[in-house]
């Protein structure tokens, strides 16, 4: 079994994605202008597993997200097309596009992404603000 420290890596690392998640599906309109979410605010199971979040853009097309917490690596683009080809599947005829959202991306992944002309790479970062909460 996993060791204590790494079980609360991975949940703390699961926690991080949906709290992303969250944080995307209210801003989806930042990581693509016009994007329209269609899951019902919940994962989408397909035979390969969960997208993060399902959406359609402008055109029509169906949009995969999914979302990584740090540096994506060969796998990560791996799965978001295997999700796509699950999609294309069950919504026969209409266009497919994934847009894998990470903090980075490594060289294997981006090598991957590079020949596939619909799978986008989106870094994210994260900024905070402080207020004064005594005021």
């Amino acid at each position: 079994g996993a060791t204590p420290e790494v079980a609360e890596e991975t949940g703390q690392r699961i926690s991080l994605e949906r709290d992303m998640q969250a944080a995307l599906r209210l801003a989806i309109d930042q990581l693509e202008p016009g994007l329209a979410i269609i899951d019902d605010g919940a994962e989408r199971s397909v035979e390969s597993g969960f997208i993060d979040i399902t959406a359609r853009d402008q055109a029509g097309a169906v949009v995969v997200i999914e979302l990584k917490t740090g540096v994506a690596g060969q796998r990560a683009v791996a799965q978001i097309l295997s999700y796509m080809g699950d999609v294309a599947i069950e919504e026969a005829g209409t266009p497919i596009r994934g847009i894998l959202v990470a903090s980075e991306f490594d060289a294997k992944a981006r090598s991957a992404a590079r020949v596939v002309p619909n799978l986008v790479l989106r870094r994210y970062s994260v900024r905070f603000t402080f207020a004064d909460a005594q005021t």
